[in-house]
């Protein structure tokens, strides 16, 4: 008997990997902004790994987000596969009767 298995969308690697570098990116940001402007209050010479830390994930953030569209890409693209092979078959078809 041949069984056919839907895909769940909400549950797959590139929404997973999308929702998780989307967040992690937006993070990144907010905390590294908030290190960064901790270090122009208290003093950089107190803390410099302050100033170190906000820089890093202030530029991680860029990485992060980017590779989070790229994630919603390829779920859009994984989503709309099957429909333009199933549409292409039956061209093949019609050109072949």
């Amino acid at each position: 008997m041949d069984k056919q298995r839907t895909k769940h969308a909400v549950w797959s690697w590139e929404a997973t990997g999308a929702f998780c570098c989307f967040v992690g990116g937006i993070g990144a940001a907010l905390l590294g902004s908030v290190l960064t402007a901790i270090t122009w209050v208290v003093g950089a010479q107190l803390h410099p790994w302050l100033r170190g830390s906000g820089t890093a994930l202030l530029i991680i953030t860029i990485p992060l987000l980017i590779f989070s569209g790229y994630c919603m890409d390829w779920m859009e693209r994984d989503r709309n596969n099957p429909a333009k092979e199933r549409a292409g078959e039956r061209e093949q078809g019609r050109t072949l009767n």
